[in-house]
């Protein structure tokens, strides 16, 4: 036993008691104090929550002490989604040329030229000689300008056409020599079907066949191209054959006909109106012309 400042005496037993209730006093009052503080905190927190527009869809801190949960350890936090990368264009652009360049060649869906007449003509340059001596007969080679021809290959063909071992040559006292004189024998002349109508006055042509007047042997350029369907497409053969039937004319033979039906035609027979049952012939050694 002991006496306090009271003169009081107290037993110990009582003092652990008055002690335990003075201690219990204070627990209470901490408890509510925690209790408040817990509040006002959620409180607050749930305030920012909500004001702050991050907040949605995330999981509340505030609501996650009220259930009793903590959050799982394993959770990531929230990230924003990555920005989707932009691709910058690859493919360059060039500045078109102006003016555009010229064509080299014609497109392959262009017809060729024989029917527009420039009126003009050209000589082809160069020459061929005589193949012998003997009454040697000069030519020279014109083409219309802006027909879709080659004009040396046209010379070629022509000089090779007069010089054959089937042509005149061979029953006639001549040799052809091309020239690019103005003073040459012929003028072996290819134009247009308008173009040779004129040159070949008085002569009717009608834009069809080809004639001899004078000096001129004209070729009609739709037949050089074309030749005819009795011809089944051998341009070459009809073209050897309009050259020798028109310089024929030159030469002094006139018209000839079909005398035998199957057989090769006379090269003088106008084989460019038909053949009259006759075959296809350029040459004059094959029958008599």
């Amino acid at each position: 036993m002991t006496t306090g400042r009271t003169g009081r005496r107290v037993d110990a037993r009582g003092l652990g008691a008055a002690r335990k209730r003075r201690g219990g006093r204070h627990s209470r009052k901490k408890s509510y104090k925690a209790q408040w503080f817990s509040v006002t905190a959620l409180a607050v927190l749930g305030t920012v929550m909500v004001a702050h527009p991050d907040a949605v869809d995330r999981r509340s801190l505030a609501s996650e002490v009220v259930a009793g949960m903590a959050a799982p350890a394993t959770e990531a936090p929230y990230a924003a989604p990555a920005p989707t990368p932009v691709i910058a264009p690859t493919q360059k652009f060039t500045t078109p040329l102006r003016p555009a360049p010229t064509l080299t060649r014609p497109p392959k869906e262009a017809k060729p030229n024989y029917s527009v007449s420039s009126g003009k003509l050209a000589v082809v340059p160069g020459s061929d000689k005589a193949t012998g001596v003997r009454d040697k007969l000069t030519y020279r080679v014109e083409i219309e300008q802006g027909l879709s021809v080659n004009g040396p290959a046209v010379a070629a063909i022509i000089h090779t056409t007069l010089t054959d071992s089937r042509g005149w040559q061979a029953i006639h006292p001549v040799n052809f020599e091309r020239t690019d004189n103005v003073d040459a024998d012929l003028r072996i002349i290819l134009a247009t079907p308008t173009l040779t109508d004129k040159l070949c006055l008085p002569l009717d042509t009608g834009g069809e066949v080809s004639c001899r007047v004078e000096d001129r042997v004209v070729l009609n350029a739709k037949r050089w191209m074309y030749a005819v369907p009795a011809y089944s497409g051998n341009i070459a053969l009809y073209r050897s054959y309009l050259v020798n039937h028109e310089v024929g004319h030159a030469l002094g033979h006139g018209h000839s006909t079909c005398s035998k039906a199957k057989t090769p035609a006379p090269v003088m027979m106008q084989q460019t109106k038909g053949l009259g049952g006759c075959l296809p012939n350029a040459w004059p050694t094959v029958k008599a012309t």
